[in-house]
């Protein structure tokens, strides 16, 4: 088994560090820290980030990426757009109410993809976590964030054994 390091540091030189990282082919882990992506993500989880190496974000997809006043965070794409610069990507939390505003391309360094928790990984990339995406992509772009409706959708997907896995 590789050995572990764990480095402390601020988010200006999180972000510095992990756009190197990223940008060199390599691959990323860190722990997790707040609470804007649950219930996929929670405070604690370790998420593995991949280069995107030359393919664009996808709706749906989340992404490390930092914001115009330098703040570092994972959120989901919910939607893209062709401005004079080149794409640029709305992205949000799944938890929060408004979007963080319109990303850069070359400020996404790289998007999520698996969770570990208490011992167990979550992919992303299976069927029905890309459901799971497509529905919370949905619940932004309809805003549905602390609607009713939402809240219920949520204890009734809860209840079905294959998403409660990753919403509990």
């Amino acid at each position: 088994m590789a050995e572990t390091s764990v480095i402390a540091c601020s988010s200006p030189d999180f972000s510095g560090l992990s756009a190197e990282i990223l940008r060199l082919g390599a691959s990323l882990r860190f722990q997790a820290r707040g609470h804007s992506m649950q219930p996929l993500v929670r405070d604690g989880d370790i998420l593995l980030v991949k280069p995107l190496g030359g393919r664009l974000p996808r709706l749906g997809d989340v992404v490390l990426c930092v914001t115009e006043s330098s703040t570092v965070l994972v959120h989901r794409v919910i939607r893209r757009q062709i401005l004079s610069g080149g794409y640029h990507f709305l992205v949000q939390g799944d938890k929060v109410s408004q979007p963080d505003g319109w990303i850069p391309r070359t400020q996404i360094y790289g998007r999520v993809a698996a969770i570990e928790r208490e011992g167990s990984e979550i992919n992303i990339k299976n069927p029905v976590m890309r459901f799971i995406s497509a529905m919370a992509v949905l619940r932004s772009r309809w805003h549905f964030g602390a609607s009713a409706f939402s809240h219920q959708l949520i204890r009734l997907l809860k209840r079905v054994p294959i998403f409660s896995i990753f919403l509990t």
